[in-house]
């Protein structure tokens, strides 16, 4: 028997054993009935606004990657989509260490940086995913950063001749990998670079936050999917699948205020620990259709303005720009394959052995 034969077998003996749902559930349905609001206001539509997506892919080889970013962002006036912006980077990544904490943080600094590039134009700012989330990520480093300070030393010491170079059109790191080299090889090379990134990547997150709330923009964040539990609805299912589980009618979560004060999760690096620590955010989770996803809105404006202009973009239950530079920015496979083919680059993978 094949293992897809085991694997069904299995799987009609845990029928009716398996379930998502939180437990007890009627002290649930009493917690979320105290704080849903069943009633979205009309629609409308903002002035301007930009939606901004990322998108990464990558091919594994033995002992290095070779990766395609991307970040995109549309322009909306009133209701009509506009101008599409692009920005892309391929490259390749070495040694393999870390490799899936560095690429993150390259696509979230050239996502970021087209946000930062995007926001003079627009009224309104729409993101995919959570910014609250990227800021407390901490990186996967850290423990080896911590415990070397001579790795920690010298990120810090390149990041301050990086902000002298910073620009919006290209992700800076990369001019200093060289300098990395003539210190360290290896795995503590990854840890430096990846962490000279990681100070990039949370620098482009600051002057975002910081650009919008001094020209009074609005900066808000759709996720899909979220680990956080603001609402405390069960002890270990997230406040977002509670609230899909339960079948709610279309509205909102009664929005709180977050502040990064509250989350002592770790410390952020350097001038950072001051920088990021006062900014706040008002939360909610939204269900304009058949779901709910987590809404993070930044800036000096009416929460229930927010509602509106969501309400007006939903598109089967998703913000419609959104949906659009997600599609206008994905890098399938067969993109990462031309580029391969283009580069000329046909090294091991170490399947080669499998078939695969």
């Amino acid at each position: 028997m094949t293992i897809k034969g085991i694997l069904v077998e299995v799987a009609y003996k845990r029928l009716g054993s398996i379930s998502p749902s939180p437990d007890g559930l009627e002290k649930v349905r009493e917690k979320v009935a105290e704080l849903w609001r069943g009633e979205l206001p009309p629609p409308s539509a903002p002035s301007s606004a930009a939606a901004v997506d990322g998108s990464r892919n990558r091919k594994d080889f033995a002992g290095y990657v070779v990766y395609a970013l991307g970040a995109a962002s549309i322009v909306f006036q009133g209701g009509e989509p506009g101008r599409l912006y692009i920005d892309a980077d391929v490259d390749l990544l070495k040694p393999y260490e870390y490799s899936d904490s560095r690429l993150r943080t390259l696509m979230g600094i050239l996502e970021f940086k087209r946000a930062l590039s995007v926001l003079s134009e627009v009224d309104l700012l729409l993101l995919d995913g959570s910014v609250i989330g990227a800021l407390l990520r901490p990186a996967a480093f850290f423990h080896e950063i911590d415990r070397n300070s001579s790795l920690r030393k010298k990120a810090l010491t390149l990041f301050e001749e990086l902000k002298d170079v910073y620009s919006t059109g290209r992700i800076n790191s990369k001019e200093f990998y060289r300098k990395v080299t003539e210190e360290f090889s290896g795995r503590e090379y990854a840890v430096v670079s990846g962490y000279l990134e990681y100070l990039e990547y949370l620098y482009t997150i600051y002057l975002l936050l910081e650009r919008a709330k001094s020209d009074g923009k609005a900066v808000i964040s759709v996720s899909k999917r979220s680990d956080s539990r603001h609402y405390e609805l069960d002890n270990l299912l997230p406040d977002i699948a509670v609230l899909n589980l339960l079948n709610l009618p279309s509205g909102y979560s009664e929005p709180v205020l977050l502040s990064l004060t509250e989350e002592e999760k770790f410390y952020y690096p350097g001038e950072f620990e001051e920088l990021l620590r006062n900014f706040e955010f008002t939360v909610s989770f939204v269900k304009p259709g058949d779901w709910v996803y987590k809404v993070e809105v930044f800036g000096d404006i009416d929460f229930a303005s927010v509602l509106s202009y969501l309400n007006y973009y939903s598109v089967s239950g998703y913000p419609f720009p959104l949906a659009e530079v997600h599609r206008s920015v994905k890098i399938t496979s067969a993109d990462l394959e031309e580029v391969l083919r283009i580069l000329k680059l046909r090294g091991v993978t170490g399947r080669e052995g499998l078939g695969e």
